[in-house]
């Protein structure tokens, strides 16, 4: 990435305050977000030909694909991509989908 470049992440969260939120955080020029409401959605930034994004910021517990869900499918698919997990609750249960792919939440 150049110094110029924009670093590109990729925000996957149902909630639209958590996704307008990171928005935010992540602010132009430095940072180029795009936001996705569901792991499904998410796929489709990430099919094949797409621009690679440089983070994936992802929520756990989502209806239809959990981030873990996402996450393997993406390991799967073969797509590299720094990944950051982002459990709403961290609980023993919540940890376990992330434990059994090797990823380690981010509190």
């Amino acid at each position: 990435m150049a110094i110029h470049d924009a670093f590109r992440i990729l925000t996957v969260d149902n909630e639209p305050s958590v996704l307008c939120s990171l928005k935010f955080v992540f602010s132009a020029p430095r940072f180029e977000v795009t936001s996705a409401e569901s792991g499904e959605a998410a796929l489709a930034f990430l099919a094949p030909g797409t621009a690679p994004y440089d983070v994936l910021i992802v929520d756990q517990k989502m209806p239809g694909l959990t981030g873990a869900e996402l996450v393997s499918e993406l390991r799967t698919r073969g797509v590299a991509v720094t990944l950051l997990l982002l459990p709403a609750h961290l609980s023993p249960a919540s940890l376990r989908p992330s434990d059994a792919l090797h990823v380690h939440p981010t509190p």
